[in-house]
């Protein structure tokens, strides 16, 4: 098994200090570079995480609409991933991002949701 490519657990790393600008900026890079998935990390995977951050980003910058629509699309895209794609607890993503836009949408605000390792 080869290990991750550094500008994926570089996204991840970013993503995890809520630098989510910088998070879509890294993964965006290895997406452009895969068209299935190679590099172990299937790319409509990589789409939906680089959206969950882009929305997250409209969410800091202000921008309800925004946040509201890409989430959106992020949740569809990772919806559709293996549970334990690109070595993250999909699953759990999910229902982060998920609890966060509930939140959002009774007026509340962090915590910001993590992208968790999978230890199995």
């Amino acid at each position: 098994m080869q290990p991750p490519d550094p500008r994926w657990t570089r996204g991840v790393d970013l993503f995890n200090r809520e630098e989510y600008f910088e998070a879509h900026e890294v993964v965006e890079d290895l997406w452009n570079e895969t068209t299935g998935s190679e590099k172990g990390i299937a790319r409509e995977f990589l789409k939906g995480f680089i959206q969950a951050a882009v929305a997250l980003e409209h969410h800091r910058r202000g921008n309800p609409r925004g946040f509201e629509s890409v989430m959106g699309t992020a949740t569809v895209y990772l919806r559709r991933a293996d549970p334990a794609a690109g070595g993250l607890d999909v699953t759990a993503l999910l229902a982060d991002l998920e609890e966060f836009r509930d939140r959002v949408g009774r007026g509340e605000g962090p915590p910001f949701p993590r992208a968790r390792w999978r230890t199995k």
